[in-house]
């Protein structure tokens, strides 16, 4: 009696770690330019048990994503890993050699929030002013893709009414992005 309790303790415990895992990893972000005010309103969602899971093994949080809200420290570190993970670089701010040197993004995203949501998900609400309207960008979005190789992840941009959809990926992490209005 004894084994076969054992033999569906595993069985039970191999079913509910496949269960458990997901084999797709997606974050979203929508970026929208605000003419009132010239910036940049993004919102970013992702996986909030993948992304808790990268920000502690790299020590940027110590709890949970719930707990960094109130933490000053963890906030900025959250701030600050977003910048390395997504970042929008307006064209003709930029020069050629600058598309290939680790320079931080021309205006650096503030975060203004983010929450854990009932579904799993966290979404940050980020902000950056921009000097003028953008029409062409370079646009950086890895986040995950370091952790786990299939991360997509999908940016749509709003701008004067109309709607364009990016796709990145492990081999197309950075694009150059030409808003047709």
């Amino acid at each position: 009696m004894k084994s076969l309790l054992t033999a569906v303790l595993l069985i039970f415990s191999a079913c509910f770690n496949e269960i458990g895992a997901h084999p797709f990893y997606f974050a979203f972000a929508e970026v929208e330019f605000n003419e009132l005010n010239n910036s940049l309103e993004t919102s970013i969602i992702a996986s909030a048990h993948d992304l808790e899971s990268l920000l502690k093994e790299k020590n940027i949080i110590s709890k949970t994503l719930d707990n960094a809200k109130q933490n000053e420290t963890e906030y900025h570190a959250i701030n600050e890993f977003l910048n390395q993970h997504f970042s929008v670089y307006a064209l003709d701010s930029l020069t050629f050699s600058a598309y290939d040197s680790k320079l931080p993004p021309q205006s650096e995203f503030v975060l203004e929030g983010f929450e854990v949501l009932l579904d799993g998900n966290v979404q940050f609400y980020l902000s950056t002013v921009v000097q003028k309207p953008v029409h062409e960008l370079f646009v950086t979005f890895d986040l995950l893709m370091d952790r786990y190789s299939d991360q997509q992840n999908k940016l749509s941009f709003r701008y004067r009414g109309r709607k364009f959809t990016y796709n990145f990926l492990n081999a197309t992490k950075s694009q150059f992005i030409k808003l047709d209005v």
